[in-house]
């Protein structure tokens, strides 16, 4: 049944009525590094409003206060838009959090007073008290009027959310991190570099370190040992020779002093032994 042309007026003025005496709070996405695009979010985004539970009676419900919860889902615009903000019976501050599968999101306290109007809004801290405010949003004017005002405000794209773990890839450089790796390339380059520089070294430099390395005996008793020559015989073991378990020298040559002296010390001892035995 429709209704008379006086009452369908009477209606669209209380309901414009209504309208302008709430209040409005949209929240908008700008663009980030995070997130540059904003309409590329998932259409299951969505925006909450939520207060805690109170233990003071609430004499209009008749029971204590349950909470609130408003939601407002995400727009063509990527906007988030309040139409009606919850009212109670005294200014209450509510959670601002915006839920998304593949972002995060900053949360936000909003304190609105008891007819739905916003006094202010700021960033908070999950983990901490209340209390602890963060960077301020929006504040209201107290000289302006309460009912009605429309509150725009951005919100925040902190990270994108990880929930699979990307597949390390394989670099070539990687390979200059082993110490392995690095230690063969540093031999290599000693191998064919040392000839370049000698080849390139002054004639009187190269001669006197061509002297200094005949002169280290450590280097001597090496080059004997690889090439069978010299005054070191061919089996000439090096490491016992440094730890003092290697061969013994070659006996002396006949008629020499170290023999008599060796065979007197040997005639002695058995002179010795015979003069005890008798």
């Amino acid at each position: 049944m429709a209704l008379p042309s006086p009452f369908r007026y009477l209606l669209l003025f209380i309901l414009a009525t209504a309208t302008l005496a709430s209040s409005l709070l949209t929240l908008t996405i700008p663009s980030s590094n995070a997130l540059p695009n904003p309409h590329t979010l998932p259409p299951g985004t969505h925006a909450t409003l939520t207060s805690l539970p109170s233990s003071s009676y609430n004499p209009t419900e008749g029971a204590h206060d349950q909470g609130h919860k408003s939601t407002a889902p995400l727009t063509r615009s990527a906007t988030f838009t309040f139409p009606a903000l919850p009212k109670s019976s005294s200014p209450t501050s509510y959670l601002l959090d915006i839920r998304s599968a593949e972002y995060i999101f900053a949360p936000y306290r909003v304190d609105l007073a008891a007819d739905g109007s916003v006094l202010g809004i700021w960033e908070t801290f999950r983990g901490n008290p209340w209390d602890n405010r963060g960077a301020e949003k929006f504040l209201a004017d107290v000289s302006a009027p309460a009912s009605g005002r429309d509150v725009t405000v951005d919100v925040k794209v902190l990270a994108r959310r990880g929930l699979y773990e990307e597949r390390s890839t394989f670099s070539p450089l990687a390979l200059f991190k082993n110490p392995m790796i690095l230690l063969a390339l540093v031999a290599l380059g000693f191998t064919f570099g040392m000839p370049m520089l000698m080849d390139n070294m002054d004639p009187e430099m190269r001669a006197e370190f061509e002297k200094q390395s005949r002169a280290s005996p450590v280097s001597g008793a090496a080059r004997g040992a690889i090439g069978g020559g010299g005054a070191a015989p061919g089996n000439f073991d090096l490491a016992g020779w440094m730890a003092g378990t290697g061969n013994r020298p070659a006996a002396a040559a006949p008629g020499t002093e170290a023999e008599s002296s060796q065979g007197g010390a040997a005639t002695g001892r058995e002179n010795g032994g015979a003069t005890r035995r008798r």
